[in-house]
């Protein structure tokens, strides 16, 4: 085994050592080895002069390092096999600097773990990418200078804050996305409006909708206000309850092709939330010892490879047949990195058969693969097809509608199709009167945008081009965790007080830096970085010294705020005063008495959540012993 082979992932060695045999030595370095260092000026890692991070080994790898450096001895050529990433890249430049590599390494990338793909990376062995370690180093520069810096600061003008306070170059646009909607919402001011339905009397009790073509709002079935009297009073005295039929409009249209999914648009039509989402695309990817059963999925490319779109066309052939074909597949290469799409690697690998051939496979697992493998076909067939034929119907001068669809070619319908109740078309002919069993009116009001969920959270991230595939589903937990949010029952996110108070200061204060264009421009810098556009130090060079005047003239005028006590529903069983919630020096929660110093009493934060982890970390140490 003179040749060495290094993984991100423990998970993928059995499966890549099984592919490659007994010439290689295939082992994991376990995520990055090398970490910044906190020392230097501010505490930031950085080299300023040469705009370069400060690397130390990280402590916590001694025995990762340890492996890496017995298994460097009996090797003769070492292989880079970090995922195929900026952030895969720089731990490959880390490893080459760690094990002090000259000319006996190269990098190979593979975007799935499957025989085929992982032999013709070996075949094609290449050098690291600069460009991208550079966009990595650049990344890590900005959020560290822009992270420790302003975090720093809030913490110093933020008293009795239910935990430190942070700010990052994504994770506050993310705040910013939801308190914008949340004051959005707050600010709304419901309007009025009625619609008018005709329940005809026949077999099926068809329902007819009012419209009104003159309606300037664009919304013609909505009766306003100031019409409402006149249509009420019509249909109030109206005796002859019947329609006649005035038009028949027959039109036939495809639906819109569907494009390969890209890791946000998972994040929005997964039901779980971004962390587990993200874990359990990374095992799909990861696989169960044969092979992954997804493509890389922290992409931002809706692209497919010819050769699997060769496949796919096959299969599609063969199972549904050569009309159900796509002669195109829509789809692009994203912005930072040129992944595929997300995909199954192996269309024969049917969802249904998961259960039965990995017996320890989660049912999330199943489910996001089952998204994952129909979505996939879907976008490799052609769309639907749809006959629509529509009945205008008339009153005096009110008019009404309804549509009544047919599928004509099934289309991408045939792996799965929405679960519809059709009704059934009643053949109605030209000027044939209908009589109507009621009208009836639904009185409603206009509602405001929801809220974000993690999904679309993301979704709007990613349409604006702030943050990356990577650290989406971590920016969401990083907002939550510092309590700037919470998440209700609905899976809604709703901003805290706090964290309105902390993106107000922020925004007050940096709103050259804490804004969704300035953190899309920068996010499109990396980009021009990493394609060798653009050069590191002087988009470094650049951004510091904006960042480091405006940030001295606000260190000296930024005011200090103390949050509001936390009180409880209960008084305290010593001294009858208010009981509230503290913090102590680790900001760790207690609940104390107003009255302190005169009444010390205190007890423990009884957090459920808390609970849960004492429960599940005492079974866990019941188990190991």
């Amino acid at each position: 085994m003179n040749k060495l082979v290094i993984v991100e992932s423990p998970n993928k060695v059995k499966t890549i050592q099984k592919y490659l045999g007994n010439d290689y030595n295939v082992i994991s370095c376990v995520g990055h080895i090398y970490k910044m260092k906190t020392s230097g000026p501010f505490g930031l890692g950085i080299d300023f002069e040469n705009w370069e991070p400060l690397y130390e080994f990280d402590s916590t790898k001694k025995k990762v390092g340890k492996e890496l450096k017995d298994s460097l001895k009996k090797a003769q050529m070492v292989y880079i096999a970090t995922d195929p990433d900026r952030e895969g890249e720089s731990i490959g430049e880390n490893l080459v600097s760690y094990l002090k590599l000259n000319d006996n390494y190269k990098r190979v990338t593979y975007n799935e773990i499957t025989k085929d793909a992982i032999l013709k990376a070996f075949d094609n062995p290449h050098d690291l990418n600069w460009a991208l370690i550079n966009a990595q180093k650049s990344r890590r520069m900005l959020d560290r200078i822009i992270g420790f810096r302003l975090s720093k600061l809030l913490q110093s003008k933020l008293q009795n804050a239910p935990s430190n306070a942070s700010a990052g170059r994504v994770q506050s646009i993310a705040l910013k996305l939801v308190i914008d909607r949340e004051r959005e919402i707050l600010a709304f001011v419901p309007t009025k409006y009625w619609k008018l339905n005709a329940f005809l009397l026949n077999e099926n009790s068809l329902k007819a909708q009012y419209f009104n073509e003159e309606n300037s709002s664009g919304q013609k079935e909505w009766i306003f206000e100031s019409q409402i009297k006149e249509v009420k009073e019509f249909f109030e005295k109206l005796k002859d309850k019947k329609v006649k039929v005035t038009k028949i409009n027959v039109t036939e249209k495809k639906n819109k092709a569907l494009v390969p999914f890209k890791q946000a648009a998972i994040y929005k039509r997964s039901p779980y939330s971004a962390a587990m989402t993200q874990s359990t695309l990374q095992k799909l990817y990861e696989g169960y010892g044969d092979g992954g059963l997804i493509s890389y999925p922290r992409t931002d490319s809706t692209r497919l490879s010819q050769t699997f779109v060769n496949q796919a066309k096959k299969f599609i052939e063969s199972k549904y047949g050569s009309d159900f074909v796509s002669s195109e597949v829509k789809g692009f290469t994203g912005d930072q990195d040129a992944h595929e799409a997300i995909r199954p690697t192996d269309l024969n690998l049917l969802p249904e058969n998961l259960e039965k051939l990995y017996p320890t496979i989660s049912s999330n697992e199943v489910n996001l693969y089952k998204l994952i493998y129909e979505h996939t076909l879907k976008a490799l067939i052609k769309p639907p097809v749809i006959k629509s034929k529509q009945y205008i119907y008339q009153v005096d001068k009110y008019l009404f509608k309804n549509s009544f669809a047919t599928v004509t070619f099934q289309g991408y319908y045939c792996v799965s199709a929405p679960e519809e109740k059709q009704e059934k078309d009643p053949n109605f002919e030209i000027n044939q009167e209908v009589t109507v069993n009621n009208f009836a009116f639904e009185d409603l009001e206009t509602k405001p945008t929801p809220r974000y969920n993690d999904g679309s959270l993301i979704e709007a991230l990613d349409d604006i081009k702030v943050g990356r595939p990577s650290t989406f589903a971590s920016t969401v937990k990083i907002i939550k965790d510092r309590q700037y949010v919470e998440v209700l029952d609905s899976n809604a996110i709703k901003p805290t007080d706090f964290g309105m108070i902390v993106l107000d200061k922020l925004v007050n204060n940096f709103p050259e830096i804490i804004n969704e264009k300035y953190t899309a421009e920068v996010e499109g810098q990396l980009d021009l970085i990493s394609e060798n556009k653009l050069e590191k130090n002087q988009v470094m060079h650049d951004f510091y010294t904006k960042f480091n005047e405006l940030y001295d003239q606000v260190a000296s005028t930024m005011e200090k705020t103390r949050l509001e006590d936390n009180f409880l529903d209960e008084d305290c069983p010593d001294c009858s005063g208010k009981l509230l919630i503290r913090l102590n020096r680790k900001k760790q929660k207690f609940i104390g008495c107003k009255s302190f110093p005169n009444c010390t009493y205190t007890r423990s934060y009884e957090d459920p959540d808390a609970k849960k982890r004492y429960y599940r970390n005492y079974k866990n140490t019941n188990k190991s012993n």
